[in-house]
């Protein structure tokens, strides 16, 4: 009876010793055996208008330094500016051909200007959005060019309303000098007739 007693009792203990595969290293983000690290961001160009279309390419990693595959090949991007933000989930990335690095295109809209304002804007890798297939996942917090080691790259991107175009009231303008220059002509012709004809007479 007391051997029973013993081997029941320790049922629990080697279970709680054995290590999850599955363990949570920050709120929301689980991971299976390693974080994925992203340590590059970067977006062109740095000025850009409504219409415009912004490359953000971005670096990612194990912890050792070895490339990652994203699996699926997308991650999701929050845009973050003076009066609000944005989110973009889980958008295609476009491997560059390069081991670990990836390239995500957003053009400028009159929605994504409105929701963060006008100026200054970072594009940030939302946290936990990365992943390989097999259950690794990354990164633990949002990041941006203002929260990597890297001091080359530069995920802010200044943003504008539309480029004015030619309107209406603008198009008599634009036709005047070829009407002045047609007008001109017309009267020379008229004065070199009126010349001639008095020469004759």
């Amino acid at each position: 009876m007391m051997i029973l007693i013993v081997v029941v009792s320790g049922v629990p203990l080697i279970v709680a010793a054995r290590p999850s595969l599955l363990q949570t290293t920050t709120p929301g983000c689980p991971t299976y055996l390693v974080n994925i690290i992203v340590d590059f961001v970067d977006s062109t160009p740095i000025n850009a208008v409504v219409g415009i279309t912004v490359i953000t390419r971005f670096h990612v990693i194990y912890p050792d330094g070895t490339p990652v595959y994203l699996l699926p090949e997308t991650t999701s991007f929050l845009w973050v500016g003076g009066q609000g933000q944005k989110e973009f989930l889980n958008v295609p990335v476009i491997f560059t051909g390069d081991p670990g690095w990836y390239n995500y295109t957003q053009t400028i809209t009159d929605d994504l200007v409105q929701a963060t304002g006008e100026g200054k804007v970072t594009v940030t890798v939302m946290t936990c959005s990365c992943s390989d297939g097999l259950g690794n996942r990354g990164p633990l917090t949002d990041v941006s060019s203002n929260t990597t080691f890297t001091p080359s790259d530069n995920s802010n991107v200044i943003i504008g309303p539309p480029q004015t175009t030619t309107t209406e009231t603008e198009q008599p303008f634009t036709w005047a000098v070829p009407l002045a220059i047609a007008l001109l002509l017309i009267i020379a012709l008229l004065l070199f007739f009126l010349r001639s004809r008095r020469k004759k007479t």
